[in-house]
């Protein structure tokens, strides 16, 4: 009696979850994973003979699992603490900190980086009378990997191989300067408030002096940033606080990704309260955008090419600068700037993290 229950019970179980999930609507999109999520391929000859049909409907089963959320908890728990492996998927939890493994350093995907930043100089800058800097922001993984035992990139390594390559820049090294605690517990940035002093290192390696003082807010919800949802454990969410005077709220964000400028503020609380409260530092991603500071100290230029780390710290850069140009060229190809940007007398700066350098094919 007990196997007939047993097996009707998975019968029905079995029965249940495939009626789920052929008559649920698919979600198109994963709040906690922030990505979109596969959809029933198409049917046709050619996608089932090529045998791409069956891949394609692997990965739509997959993301369309009745209580995937749920199951993926009771995963990450079993591998992580019943099981006692140091990750899952990459993902691993340690001192209440949430990572992703950035391991090997990949030469391949340096030098792509490196070439891409010799093509903007050679084509833009080598010839005008700019100053040119670079500065790496090192994953939290430099902090915590090793030290929790897990592999981990020599990064004294990365940044040498780095500057080997870029010997045409003046390297402005903020790392010594920063720690774990830097960083969000459950996203890859760093944390606005703890990075006064990287910032006041790059301004000093450009021949300016920060002397701002800031009055520090914080979001009345929490931040549960990008590892919180991939690793799906019952973690403690974060707090964003930002950091703000009269010159930053004077400033005015242009956003020229759509042809006519979108002007915005320094901190979008509109984005504060989005699937990802990040972006309300400078709203995010976005392939160019001017910032313009009416009460700067100089009527100097600022160009920064940065990735998602200089939404945050870029701003504690302005009070010297009467406008400062940000270019993502994850988003824009390096051919097209010399038909949006002047190349005139600014100071330049590449800063980039090692997340995005020692995985550099976006890069473009």
């Amino acid at each position: 009696m007990k196997h007939k229950i047993t097996t009707i019970f998975m019968a029905v179980l079995l029965f249940g979850m495939s009626l789920c999930c052929w008559f649920r609507k698919p979600a198109e999109s994963s709040e906690s994973e922030r990505r979109v999520l596969a959809q029933f391929p198409e049917i046709s000859a050619d996608a089932i003979l090529s045998g791409k049909f069956m891949k394609d409907f692997e990965s739509y089963t997959l993301d369309q699992f009745p209580l995937r959320d749920g199951f993926r908890s009771v995963n990450s728990f079993t591998t992580l603490m019943v099981f006692g492996r140091q990750d899952t998927n990459g993902l691993y939890l340690e001192d209440g900190y949430l990572s992703k493994l950035e391991y090997p350093m990949q030469p391949k995907m340096l030098d792509h980086a490196a070439d891409r930043f010799r093509f903007i100089y050679e084509q833009y800058l080598a010839e005008k009378d700019n100053q040119v800097y670079f500065s790496i922001v090192p994953d939290k993984n430099c902090f915590l990997a090793r030290e929790s035992g897990r592999l981990s990139m020599d990064y004294e390594a990365l940044v040498q191989y780095m500057r080997e390559r870029t010997d045409y820049m003046t390297y402005i090294d903020i790392m010594p300067l920063l720690s774990l605690e830097d960083y969000y517990c459950t996203d890859t940035h760093w944390r606005q408030e703890c990075i006064t002093d990287a910032a006041a290192a790059l301004a000093e390696g450009m021949g300016q002096r920060l002397s701002a003082s800031y009055e520090e807010r914080t979001l009345d919800h929490p931040f549960e940033g990008v590892y919180y949802g991939q690793m799906a454990l019952p973690v403690q969410p974060d707090t964003i606080r930002y950091l703000t005077n009269d010159t930053l709220e004077a400033c005015r964000v242009y956003i020229h990704d759509t042809g006519k400028p979108v002007e915005t503020d320094v901190y979008n609380m509109e984005k504060a309260v989005s699937r990802d409260p990040y972006e309300m530092f400078l709203s995010g991603a976005n392939a160019l955008m001017t910032i313009e500071n009416p009460n700067a100290k100089t009527d100097r230029e600022l160009l920064v090419f940065r990735d998602s780390f200089g939404s945050s710290l870029v701003p504690l850069l302005c009070e010297n600068y009467a406008k400062v140009t940000l270019v993502d060229i994850r988003y824009v190809q390096s051919g097209m700037l010399g038909n949006l940007i002047d190349f005139e007398q600014q100071d330049v700066l590449f800063l980039y993290s090692t997340l995005i350098l020692n995985n550099s094919l976006a890069l473009k």
